[in-house]
């Protein structure tokens, strides 16, 4: 099973030039918001752009910076169960497209194996929680690691109770068979070693009265 963690909603976009954003495809796949007339002040002259646009060109510079930070760890925390980071991309007044929104894929299926579940779900919590602001979706990817990882220890501890009750010779949860095998622990014990005695010839006998060791 396969979950998103990602940074989207995690930052408000200014898009208060003129026209109307038209949504697209970029390169690598990932969603490109493209601005009709981008590159152009509002005066119509290609390569200017006025104080609003520059400051609006800043502040994407920042989130596109904050995005691929924030993308990026999740990857580095998450190791072999993370998987590349995709971006969404707003194109600025200066024509550039700048990463806005990302996601990574994490794997957060639970293993075969109890215990390389709970392993994985630790990666996959550190990876959710890396970035130092964690989007809705990160937290959700965390609460379903601690679940499927609480749902592997139960597994662990089913695992070792029945393990404990093979190693004792009793069927798991057998409590009244555990009362019967103590009270035949006596005579099952004189019974060996009686045999025991009579193997190696130790002790001799007195007529018939017994075994005198």
């Amino acid at each position: 099973m396969v979950a998103g963690v990602s940074s989207s909603g995690v930052y408000a976009v200014p898009l208060p030039w003129a026209g109307q954003p038209a949504r697209g495809r970029s390169q690598n796949g990932a969603q490109d918001t493209a601005q009709n007339g981008a590159g152009r002040s509002t005066a119509g002259f290609p390569g200017t752009l006025t104080d609003d646009q520059q400051r609006q060109v800043q502040e994407l510079k920042r989130i596109d910076t904050s995005v691929r930070q924030h993308e990026a760890a999740h990857q580095a925390a998450g190791g072999p169960h993370a998987g590349g980071a995709s971006f969404t991309f707003t194109r600025g007044p200066d024509g550039k497209n700048y990463a806005t929104a990302g996601e990574v894929q994490v794997d957060v299926g639970a293993e075969s194996d109890p215990e390389a579940t709970v392993r994985k779900m630790d990666a996959v919590k550190a990876a959710a929680l890396a970035p130092s602001d964690p989007s809705a979706q990160d937290l959700r990817v965390a609460q379903q690691a601690d679940a499927t990882r609480m749902q592997a220890q139960r597994d662990l501890r089913r695992r070792g109770a029945g393990l404990d009750a093979q190693g004792s010779g009793l069927p798991d949860g057998g409590e009244g068979d555990a009362t019967l095998g103590d009270a035949a622990a006596p005579a099952l014990a004189a019974r060996g070693a009686a045999a025991y005695a009579s193997a190696f010839g130790i002790g001799r006998r007195t007529g018939t009265a017994g075994i005198v060791v």
